[in-house]
C-alpha cells in the first residue's frame, strides 16, 4: 500500500506542476533574477529555507561550463512561482521537504545542509532519492521541487540560451 499512496501523491503533484507550468509561464518569463535572493525572506520561504533551497539548486544543477541553478537564482524563481501559481498545500510541501533535508543533514553530519561540503550535500540528495532516511511522500515533494527548479533554469536567459543552445532552424540556416 505504501507505493500506491506514494504514486498517488507524486502524480497529484506532477499534475499540479504541469498545470502551474502552463498557468505560470507568463509569471516565469517576467521573473527577474536577483543575486541577493537567499540572504532575505522571500514571498513564501524564509531566509533559512531560501538558503537551503539555493544549495539544493546548486547541487541538482551545478556549475559546469554554464552557471549553476543557484547562480541564475532558481531558488528565488521557485519562491516567486510558489507565491503566484501554487496552492498553500504545494507551498507547504516545499517547506516540509526543505526541513526534512536539513533534519537529515543534521542527523547524518551534525550540520545543516548549507554547512555541508558539496559531496555531503550530494549524498543527502542521493539518500533522498534512494529513500534512505526519507519517505515516499518526501521523495514526491522533492520531485515537485525538481520540476520547479528545471522549469526555472530553462526559462532563465542562461538556461534558454547557453544550456539549451536553441536553434530556430535545426542545423542552422543555409541560404540558397
Amino acid at each position: 500500500m505504501r507505493c500506491k499512496h506514494s504514486i498517488r501523491w507524486v502524480n497529484r503533484f506532477t499534475r499540479a506542476a504541469a498545470l502551474a507550468t502552463t498557468a505560470g509561464v507568463s509569471s516565469a518569463l517576467v521573473y527577474t533574477p536577483r543575486p541577493d535572493s537567499a540572504p532575505k525572506d522571500g514571498a513564501v520561504l524564509n531566509k533559512q529555507q531560501l538558503t537551503t533551497l539555493r544549495d539544493v539548486c546548486a547541487t541538482v544543477l551545478p556549475k559546469t561550463d554554464t552557471p549553476s541553478a543557484a547562480d541564475v537564482d532558481c531558488h528565488g524563481f521557485i519562491d516567486n512561482q510558489l507565491s503566484k501559481c501554487h496552492s498553500a498545500e504545494e507551498q507547504q510541501a516545499v517547506i516540509t521537504i526543505l526541513a526534512a533535508i536539513d533534519a537529515h543533514s543534521v542527523k547524518t553530519y551534525g550540520k545543516s545542509f548549507s554547512e555541508l561540503l558539496p559531496a555531503q550535500q550530494t549524498q543527502i540528495l542521493v539518500d533522498l532519492e534512494a529513500l534512505k532516511g526519507f519517505s515516499d511522500e518526501q521523495k514526491g515533494q522533492f520531485k515537485f521541487v525538481k520540476h520547479l527548479l528545471i522549469f526555472g533554469y530553462f526559462t532563465s536567459e542562461v538556461g534558454a540560451t547557453q544550456a539549451l543552445v536553441y536553434q530556430a532552424v535545426p542545423g542552422g540556416y543555409k541560404g540558397s
